[in-house]
């Protein structure tokens, strides 16, 4: 029983993230991104009236954002961080597989030239997988219902990044650990174990210039644009907001970089679209309403898609 109860004492809660600077509701990342929007607010002369504040926090998403927060870290920490395979596992079979075929070479590169292209790559081919993933959870019919999840929102708030079922949550999870074990391993074989990241807050030094202030506008109402040559480089709020329109869903899979986009042409800057944004998947939205229909409704998508064929 002491022992149940030193685990238990042992578990993080679920609002360590605001604490974390490796997580997107980050303090300091919410306090920056809350500063940029009044004063785009000021700027823009829309200051939002009680109500309309009223209806945004206190709306239905609002709230169902705020409970899924707490469902999702409790199914996360439950069911998905226990059985992950660890970057570890993955950095460890490729070293041995490396090793098993030909010699380290132990290039004698400096240490500081060593851990920035280390910090490069993995910033790198991290987020051209997330892309890729991203991009095929739209494309693949067998994937799509798990990702509907996320974009049945018809009002952005912050706390919409955690709105991910956990089949897409396991997904995401497998590949960081294929992509930064596999990266691990190739530099050790290279470099020998003298491996260390550029870290901010405890991220990648690259994800938190380039992302972390202002990450938490892309699931919000508050339009902000980099301008049009940049937006072929990072990803803006504005860009992410165009593909949570339904018309345009198909568009801008990009996390942190847009050149993805660019280069595989599925990029959409905030000046090739019309008309009022239309958040959400339409009528069929109704149906994600509940904490229960989040969970289930995608496998009652998979057992029709299953049926039909």
């Amino acid at each position: 029983m002491e022992r149940m109860l030193a685990d238990l004492h042992s578990l993080p809660t679920p609002f360590e993230g605001f604490l974390d600077g490796s997580e997107r509701i980050f303090w300091l990342y919410l306090l920056g991104s809350a500063v940029i929007a009044l004063a785009l607010m000021l700027l823009a002369g829309d200051w939002p009236s009680r109500a309309r504040m009223r209806a945004y926090w206190l709306g239905r998403d609002s709230r169902l954002d705020a409970v899924y927060f707490l469902v999702a870290w409790g199914l996360r920490t439950a069911l998905i961080v226990p059985f992950i395979l660890s970057v570890q596992t993955v950095a460890l079979w490729v070293l041995h597989t490396l090793n098993a075929f030909y010699d380290p070479p132990f290039l004698a590169w400096r240490y500081r030239d060593i851990v920035l292209t280390y910090t490069v790559v993995l910033f790198l081919l991290s987020d051209l997988s997330r892309y890729w993933l991203h991009r095929l959870m739209h494309r693949s019919r067998w994937l799509w219902p798990f990702h509907r999840v996320h974009h049945a929102a018809e009002v952005l708030t912050p706390l919409l990044v955690y709105r991910i079922h956990p089949v897409e949550s396991l997904l995401f999870a497998l590949r960081h650990s294929i992509v930064a074990g596999a990266i691990a391993g190739l530099f050790i074989f290279l470099f020998g174990a003298r491996l260390d990241l550029y870290t901010v807050f405890g991220e990648n030094l690259f994800i938190v210039i380039f992302f972390a202030f202002t990450a938490n506008l892309r699931h919000s109402h508050v339009r902000l644009s980099y301008g049009r040559w940049l937006e072929h480089v990072l990803v803006s709020p504005a860009q992410h907001q165009i593909h949570h329109d339904r018309r345009y869903l198909n568009s801008n899979f990009g996390s942190c970089l847009s050149v993805w986009d660019w280069m595989f042409g599925s990029l959409r800057l905030p000046g090739e679209t019309e008309g009022a944004p239309d958040y959400g998947i339409g009528p069929r939205g109704a149906r994600y309403a509940s904490i229960s229909a989040l969970l289930l409704e995608p496998f009652r998508d998979i057992g029709r898609l299953i049926r039909r064929t």
